[in-house]
């Protein structure tokens, strides 16, 4: 069902084991979904271009700290106790799934839902390998803000950065400042050597108030950012700026184009509708539209 590898090391030692979904697991999954099979080479091709990634670091990053995740809900390690039934990592999405669900309005590494205490916190996550310039990584909440100013009141969760080194969470959190962004923003150091990774006590929100500053865990970033819906949308965003003239006059264009000329294709498309979400974490647009109305 797997297939394992190690990669080589120019410098001599071990690498560590790599594990892929193997020919035989490609098949069980193509059944399961009532799809044929791939062929043994196209799946092999796969493969390989998948270990020869020059983006295979960040792959495995961002892997690692759902796996972290799930791996502390369900007691591992420590001889910790797991959380209850129900709660901890409950629904987790690729990159290529969010890009193919919001069109691809935003382009995080990944999105997670926790819950814990009865409560869920819906997240976008950005994660830093740290080769970036930091302007560069701050740059990454343009596409949470966007030109059309809904998109911000369509997104199920708020936005983690998960970054290589405190100093450098540091920098980032200057230059993210810097940035006006209407979605919740919250960031954490992967040195920092907390016993429960992610889900501890390590996150600091990104906001004008000094007492928002603190390190809290991320079952209790909620109550920070000011609560979050059954599904783990964040109840309270800042709020939106008006749009400009300019921006203004294209809402009006795009959805009232019988009262206009035809529209030049050079311009920008009109925005997308969301399609109605496949998982219990992602509701209708109309109605995360009403709790901000």
């Amino acid at each position: 069902m797997l297939f394992r590898t190690q990669l080589h090391r120019a410098q001599g030692g071990s690498a560590p084991f790599h594990y892929l979904l193997g020919y035989r697991g490609a098949q069980l999954l193509a059944a399961q979904r009532g799809a044929s099979s791939p062929r043994p080479a196209v799946h092999a091709d796969k493969i390989v271009r998948t270990l020869e990634s020059p983006t295979l670091r960040h792959l495995l990053g961002v892997n690692q700290f759902f796996a972290d995740l799930a791996g502390y809900g369900r007691g591992l390690g420590d001889d910790r106790i797991g959380l209850p039934e129900g709660e901890g990592l409950v629904s987790c999405h690729s990159e290529t799934w969010i890009r193919k669900y919001y069109r691809p309005l935003i382009r995080p590494d990944g999105y997670g839902l926790w819950t814990q205490h009865g409560t869920s916190l819906g997240f976008f996550l950005e994660y830093d390998t740290g080769t970036e310039p930091l302007g560069r990584v701050a740059d990454k909440l343009d596409d949470y803000t966007g030109r059309y100013l809904d998109i911000a009141r369509q997104l199920t969760g708020m936005v983690l950065f998960w970054v290589a080194t405190q100093r450098r969470e540091q920098g980032l959190r200057k230059a993210l400042g810097a940035k006006p962004c209407p979605v919740p923003i919250a960031t954490a150091s992967r040195d920092h050597g907390h016993p429960d990774g992610p889900a501890g006590e390590i996150w600091s929100v990104l906001a004008t108030e000094a007492e928002c500053h603190r390190r809290v865990r991320l079952a209790d970033l909620p109550p920070v950012i000011g609560g979050t819906q059954p599904d783990g949308t964040p109840t309270v965003l800042p709020r939106l700026p008006e749009p400009s003239e300019e921006e203004r006059y294209g809402q009006e264009y795009w959805w009232n184009a019988d009262d206009h000329d035809e529209p030049n294709p050079d311009d920008d498309p009109p925005p997308q509708e969301l399609p109605s979400a496949p998982t219990q974490s992602l509701q209708s647009t109309q109605r995360r539209r009403s709790w901000f109305a």
